[in-house]
């Protein structure tokens, strides 16, 4: 049986020197299960939480969108599309789409909430008022919770204030999280797991959160077996990350000839300096053309032919879904 996420983080800490376990330490009667964190690192300079997001959220999404199938703006689109581009066809769609973030990134706001109360309980028991407290956020295999979704709420969380200004969250420096069901794209394939820190209001004036973090990150890498590289050279944009599923399917030896013209016209989209208007017309057209081939009685093609019109079609495809077009508004099929 596969070791999970959790587990295995677990034991990489344990292995480390410079990381005490405080389920090992003995401590006195208040200290319950509640109230404790889980490690303190680095002579007890700072402390950690961590907590695995285990609650798949995509149900709420598929209820939400159900919800508006039967709209007139809602859109005819081909396979899987992102949300955000089925939900620019509504004219509510930002209203919608934000509800719904703030339902599928809730379990992230709930360990907000226990990580800070941990650590200050941990910081008051053990007396260590000046700890830095990392909240480690791991994602196994919650594909809605990509990358860009987990950095964008616990932006906002680590940024929320009381009245006086305050943090709210303000025993939280920063977060670490890593994901095991995205990886950054590359050309041949390999697989690099995002590890992402985002430091809170109160990271300033820590300078050995940075060395803290590395040394911790470096280590994680060696303990899986593959090469830390870090993105500090490079601003890593939203776009750079695919889910895992998709990156091996695109790799895989013996590839769907769909599939094929799919991965062949996304490395070069000759389509996508059209208008959207364009990119529909011209789907309209090769539909007209192939159809008659598949009507009963309808005109037969060279199987070449149509062999190359389903490689344009998949293409026109690829490009509307891309883009989120509305199939519902390609122009009237004329048959060829």
């Amino acid at each position: 049986m596969t070791t999970s996420l959790n587990d295995r983080f677990k034991a990489f800490l344990v292995r480390l020197p410079f990381a005490e376990a405080i389920d090992d330490l003995e401590l006195s009667p208040e200290f319950d299960d509640s109230k404790r964190a889980d490690f303190l690192i680095d002579n007890r300079r700072a402390i950690i939480e961590l907590k695995s997001l285990e609650s798949n959220p995509e149900h709420k999404i598929h209820t939400e969108i159900k919800n508006h199938q039967d709209r007139d703006e809602y859109p005819l689109f081909y396979g899987e599309l992102e949300l955000a581009k089925i939900l620019k066809h509504l004219p509510d769609g930002e209203e919608i789409q934000k509800k719904l973030f703030y339902k599928i990134s809730r379990s992230i706001e709930q360990s907000f909430r226990e990580a800070d109360k941990q650590i200050r309980a941990t910081k008051d028991i053990l007396n260590c008022p000046d700890s830095i407290g990392l909240l480690v956020l791991l994602n196994e295999d919650i594909s809605v919770l990509s990358p860009e979704i987990i950095s964008y709420r616990v932006s906002q969380l680590l940024a929320k204030t009381e009245d006086d200004g305050s943090s709210h969250y303000r025993n939280i420096t920063a977060v670490w999280f890593i994901l095991e069901n995205f990886s950054l794209k590359t050309k041949k394939g390999h697989k690099l797991f995002p590890s992402i820190v985002i430091d809170g209001p109160n990271a300033a004036g820590r300078p050995e959160l940075t060395n803290i973090l590395n040394n911790l990150q470096s280590n994680w890498a060696a303990f899986n077996g593959v090469p830390y590289v870090t993105g500090e050279t490079k601003k890593i944009a939203d776009s750079d990350f695919i889910r895992l599923s998709e990156l091996e399917r695109e790799h895989q030896d013996r590839m769907p000839r769909h599939e094929l013209w799919r991965k062949q016209y996304r490395n070069k989209p000759y389509l996508n300096s059209l208008s959207d208007e364009a990119v529909l017309a011209h789907g309209a057209r090769l539909l007209s053309f192939m159809t008659p081939h598949f009507l009963k009685g309808g005109h037969k093609l060279p199987f070449q032919q149509v062999a190359q019109f389903m490689e344009g079609w998949t293409h026109f495809l690829e490009e509307a879904k891309i883009r989120g077009l509305d199939l519902k508004k390609m122009p009237k099929l004329e048959l060829a």
